[in-house]
């Protein structure tokens, strides 16, 4: 048996809306509709969706939507769940949508299954009806009895979202567990319990690349593979900065390093090393560059030793530096130097 697994497509989101460059972005549904293209191309059996199909509460014409990618795939079968997000709430759309058939939604808030008819397979899972459970819920959940195909289908893995241990599931009868919730895809024990990951990044946090799992299930033995979707992609780009350092070349710098770089990719700038003290670096001026979503500045501002040398003589700040510039110069040496002469200034 093929399936794909997804979660936290978190349809709705806007990722980087604060920049102008990324309005209007429409990242998930993009993906979303890749994966129903590459079901259909493959001839996908099984599509598990492993909550936080929405970033938040669906309406009625995105529940409409999506039924209608899942109508181009009438021969796969397609369960999920809500996660955290996309929670059944009392008024939830969710609880009055028709689904086509071949689209099972597991909305029950205990453990329950749904049979896939002519895949000898059953999937397990509960949805959320609220924000949060902060108890574990997967620690001592079986599969009934029977010659079927068991995959449980999951969301959850911090202290507010029903913690987990990847030794929960060492012994279980399990053939593939499937979850959500962290935007990180990985692989908890290999080819057997898998976390998905965000389909494509919910903002400028969820950092590295994204996409799903795709993997094939035969007597009991499961083989998955990641297959990443380059819609959008944040990444971390550091900048040592010295005090000799322009502010023009600098800026010119990072643009020189986002031009060579994946045009899907946009960037989290960190400045470090030492600026100007009579120039602080214009970090404004940086965030205005194109892709750049963020930036953290952790330089400090230079000093004028020699100046201060003369301007303090034998007082404690002078003895310092003097002291200081006699050790062994290296990393620590020079932190201390700084730090050190920062902290007497304040004071």
């Amino acid at each position: 048996m093929k399936f794909i697994h997804i979660a936290d497509i978190h349809l709705g989101a806007r990722p980087g809306r604060d920049k102008e460059c990324a309005k209007e972005q429409s990242y998930g549904w993009q993906a979303f509709t890749e994966v129903i293209d590459k079901v259909k191309e493959e001839q996908i059996q099984l599509l598990l969706v492993a909550g936080d199909l929405f970033h938040r509460q669906p309406l009625a014409r995105e529940l409409k939507d999506v039924n209608c990618q899942f109508s181009r795939i009438p021969q796969t079968q397609v369960v999920l769940i809500a996660g955290n997000r996309d929670y059944l709430s009392p008024s939830s759309c969710y609880r009055t949508f028709h689904w086509e058939p071949n689209v099972h939604f597991l909305t029950s808030e205990e453990m329950d299954y749904i049979e896939l008819e002519g895949l000898d397979t059953r999937v397990y899972g509960f949805s959320y009806c609220q924000r949060e459970i902060a108890e574990p819920q997967y620690k001592d959940v079986h599969a009934k009895g029977g010659d079927y195909t068991n995959i449980l289908l999951a969301h959850g893995g911090d202290d507010r979202h029903i913690p987990f241990h990847g030794e929960d599931f060492a012994e279980g009868d399990f053939d593939y567990v499937a979850f959500g919730h962290i935007h990180k895809p990985m692989q908890i024990i290999q080819d057997r319990v898998v976390m998905a990951g965000a389909l494509q990044p919910a903002d400028y946090n969820d950092m590295g690349e994204h996409g799903y799992f795709q993997g094939e299930i035969k007597e009991h033995v499961c083989h998955v593979e990641f297959v990443p979707l380059h819609y959008c992609e944040y990444v971390s780009l550091k900048v040592k900065v010295s005090p000799e350092l322009t502010q023009q070349a600098l800026q010119e710098y990072i643009e020189k390093q986002i031009r060579t770089a994946p045009a899907y990719q946009q960037f989290k700038v960190t400045l470090n090393g030492f600026c100007d003290r009579e120039s602080p670096i214009d970090t404004e001026g940086i965030k205005s560059i194109e892709r750049v979503v963020e930036v953290i500045n952790q330089c400090q501002a230079d000093f004028d030793f020699e100046k201060l040398k003369l301007q303090y003589g034998q007082q404690i700040l002078g003895r310092y530096i003097r002291a200081l510039e006699e050790m062994p110069q290296n990393k620590v040496t020079k932190k201390a130097l700084y730090y050190g002469v920062e902290a007497l200034m304040s004071e």
